[in-house]
């Protein structure tokens, strides 16, 4: 019988540490149509590579007749690609189509390189908790002797110096010091020195780190826009804080130094207006992890506004941010609020975790940062004896940092579900009757309508509501990973499993576990959860024992489960099991009278007791024009932004919302930078020619130089085609580079349009339609 010989790429990819992209152009498959598609995509991350031509070559690989190994490497790469140009939920799909191909026999390396994109996934969304703990796995489940361990044992380290926290695994970074050669250089671990540096405050030693990194990728991926100009600047303000020797800053500069400077000039309110211009240019900024993603809770806290700045941190607290330096701003929220005691206790944890990650200088340097605060306030939160000599009354009396989004009289669980339409009243009643059940209720609805919120009410509303509620999105965890994480391991199950673990089912104990996503698990896995709903028992993995367990399960999906059962990919006998009780949340378009309340709760969400938001008419009627594609969680982006860009204010209207928002005379408006009646040239009336004949009108309009009109054909042309770069838009409307660069950053702001950058390369990088605007309007 003939042997099979082994696919060399998949060989080489585990037995070697050379880069992938030499081990598919040197392997003997490099040739061969998933040899190409690979080698496509690899170039594309490194830059070299247009990522719309890697992926359509990428797509015409046959799944059915690639060996298997080979193709969980392309999938990765593929969805990796799909992070970097900003469609994480397509990176999510591939990762999920990954983990139907793994099995036993998939080496440790190729399920390393599957995991680490769900790593980068989480980060996408803001979920650095989550980030942490898939990197710390990846570590584990591939052990030191794996020749691929020292680059994802950097990935780990890297993201632990990015907040400060290198210091956690010293021996670690001298272990990958040792491992250095010709394919892990030595600008990795001068790399994970810089940022932390950076991010301790240790600006000597993060300066004299720079000029050997200065041309690393992993800096221009991990670091805000200008990253070597920006950190030049921001590391001299910190060797140096006096504001006099500071040189002045041009608007060319970096907007988020432009910030610091304006809080070291002690000048809170320019600090706070180029915060907010550079949070509506770059929001995910705000939910990072680098030192600059401060920038608007620090501009907020000099300016007064601790109200904004604790709902700032709270939102980066739901998205899984865990930086050492959160205690800080909320220490200075607590101040702002009166609340010494406790921003003297935050402060005491604060100190001694600084300590620990040598990180005094950061401190030293915030502090110098926080406009607001006074030479008393710092006496207070350093001398906690001193602030708790502050009387009870006194205490009983001022308003609380920690004010939550219910007010002060608990409302009832089911309250939490907003609006006043019929078929949200009746989503209402069946929560309060399926409440104190213990079967199984399985929720229906689009993207963003809100099943978790309806799964929360279900078990707050119950008799578990003292129990764990614990939420699985079992679309977003591979394969290999949502079994071991549902049902638990034993010792040796796989590669990596050193001891055995409980999973979320047992870790639910009485309480609740909700499955969202459910019709994203495979096969095997709805079989054993229809074992879990008939006879309360799970199996872990590597288990041959079943084990009982007591938590009720909810489920949702926005996949229409019957279809996919027709199909055979999802089983009838778990959808009959499901079925039994179930809600169906309708999309926001179908249920308008919700609108107006929805918008009103996120309006006054964490605000004090006694301050009500309002919107004007026409912002009202605006919302209630909408069909909110992205159903609820759309509109709270909505109403959140707005506040982030207004946080001073408590009316809002329509100039205050995003641009789609707004009639086109407030765009134009927003859009120009006209100058006022009184310095504008007006010609004399006796001058004026009012007989400008109709050809020549429809000429100067059509083609007309002024910025205006050439702002009108340039929106029109992204309106027709979505995507274009900035040679094409120069060689179509005959404008210079700095003409283009200046139009585009001026629809960039607007909303209109956002830049994508596949790869640090900027021949890769071209401009598209901003997400949620519609082509045929603009709006």
């Amino acid at each position: 019988m003939p042997t099979v010989r082994q696919n060399q790429i998949v060989l080489r990819y585990a037995q070697t540490d050379a880069d992938l992209l030499r081990i598919a152009q040197t392997a003997p498959e490099s040739e061969t149509l998933p040899g190409r598609a690979l080698i496509q995509l690899e170039e594309c991350l490194a830059g070299r590579r247009l990522a719309r031509d890697a992926i359509r070559l990428a797509e015409s690989v046959p799944m059915d007749q690639t060996d298997p190994q080979l193709l969980l490497l392309i999938l990765g790469t593929w969805a990796e690609i799909c992070c970097r140009i900003g469609k994480p939920a397509d990176a999510e799909a591939l990762v999920h189509r990954a983990g139907t191909l793994v099995t036993e026999n998939t080496v440790p390396e190729i399920r390393a390189h599957i995991i680490r994109v769900e790593s980068i996934i989480a980060d996408i969304a803001g979920n650095k908790k989550r980030r942490e703990e898939i990197l710390k796995q990846i570590a584990s489940v591939l052990g030191p002797r794996s020749p691929r361990y020292k680059f994802h044992l950097w990935d780990l380290i890297f993201f632990l110096a990015q907040h400060g926290r290198a210091a956690e695994r010293q021996e670690d970074i001298r272990t990958l010091e040792s491992m250095c050669n010709e394919h892990f250089r030595k600008e990795r671990i001068a790399l994970v020195k810089f940022f932390n540096a950076l991010e301790t405050g240790n600006a000597i030693e993060a300066l004299q780190l720079l000029p050997q990194i200065e041309t690393s990728p992993h800096l221009h991926r991990s670091a805000p826009q200008d990253p070597v100009v920006g950190y030049q600047a921001l590391l001299a303000m910190m060797a140096d804080r006096t504001p006099r020797r500071f040189p002045a800053m041009t608007s060319t500069a970096p907007t988020w130094v432009r910030v610091i400077r304006a809080l070291l000039a002690r000048d809170p309110d320019e600090a706070l207006r180029l915060a907010r211009l550079d949070a509506s240019r770059h929001p995910d900024a705000l939910f990072a992890a680098g030192f600059h993603s401060f920038n608007l809770v620090r501009a907020e806290l000099a300016a007064g506004n601790w109200d904004a700045a604790r709902r700032l941190l709270e939102m980066r607290r739901e998205r899984g941010s865990c930086h050492p330096m959160e205690d800080f701003f909320a220490a200075r929220v607590c101040l702002l609020s009166g609340d010494r005691n406790q921003a003297a206790d935050i402060f005491a944890r604060l100190a001694r975790r600084m300590a620990s990650l040598n990180a005094r200088p950061r401190l030293g340097f915030e502090l110098d940062l926080a406009v607001e605060m006074k030479g008393c306030d710092l006496l207070d939160i350093i001398s906690p004896q001193a602030a708790h000599e502050e009387p009870l009354a006194a205490q009983q009396e001022r308003p609380s940092a920690q004010t939550t989004d219910r007010p002060s009289a608990s409302p009832s669980p089911i309250d939490s579900i907003i609006g006043f339409s019929e078929s949200t009243r009746t989503i209402r009643e069946l929560v309060s009757k399926f409440a104190d059940l213990d079967a199984p209720v399985l929720i229906t609805g689009e993207t963003g309508t809100g099943k978790e919120v309806v799964a929360r009410a279900l078990h707050l509303a119950g008799k578990r509501a003292d129990k764990p509620f614990i939420a699985v999105n079992c679309g977003s965890i591979a394969e290999t990973i949502l079994e071991s994480e549902l049902f638990g391991h034993e010792r040796g199950a796989f590669t990596g499993a050193d001891r055995a673990t409980k999973g979320l089912f047992e870790d639910a104990g009485e309480g609740t576990i909700f499955l969202d996503e459910i019709g994203e698990i495979p096969p095997h896995l709805q079989r054993a959860l229809l074992r879990v709903l008939e006879t309360g028992e799970i199996r872990a993995v590597g288990s041959t024992r079943t084990r009982k367990i007591q938590c009720r399960i909810l489920a949702a999906t926005n996949a229409d489960l019957e279809s996919l059962a027709r199909e055979d990919r999802f089983r009838k006998d778990l959808l009959f099991r499901l079925q039994r009780l179930g809600i169906h949340i309708p999309p926001l378009r179908e249920r308008r009278e919700d609108i107006l309340p929805l918008a009103q709760h996120f309006l006054d969400m964490g605000r004090r007791p006694g301050l009500k938001a309002e919107l004007s008419q026409e912002a009202k009627e605006v919302l209630l024009r909408y069909d909110w594609p992205g159903n609820v969680r759309e509109l709270r982006n909505v109403i959140e932004r707005m506040r982030l860009m207004h946080s001073d204010k408590l009316s809002y209207g329509v100039q205050d919302m995003d641009i789609k928002f707004r009639p086109t005379q407030l765009q134009t408006a927003a859009q120009q930078s006209i100058p006022p009646p009184s310095e504008t040239w007006r010609q004399p009336a006796d001058e004026a020619d009012t007989r400008v004949p109709q050809e020549e009108l429809d000429r100067v309009l059509v083609q007309g130089s002024s910025s205006l009109r050439r702002l009108e054909r340039l929106r029109a042309l992204f309106r027709k085609h979505q995507k274009l770069t900035r040679g094409e838009i120069m060689r179509i409307l005959r404008i210079s580079p700095n003409t283009a660069t200046k139009d585009l950053k001026i629809l960039c702001e607007e909303g209109l349009i956002e830049r994508v950058e596949p790869s640090s390369s900027t021949r890769t990088h071209y401009f598209r339609l901003a997400s949620g605007i519609r082509p045929e309007t603009g709006q």
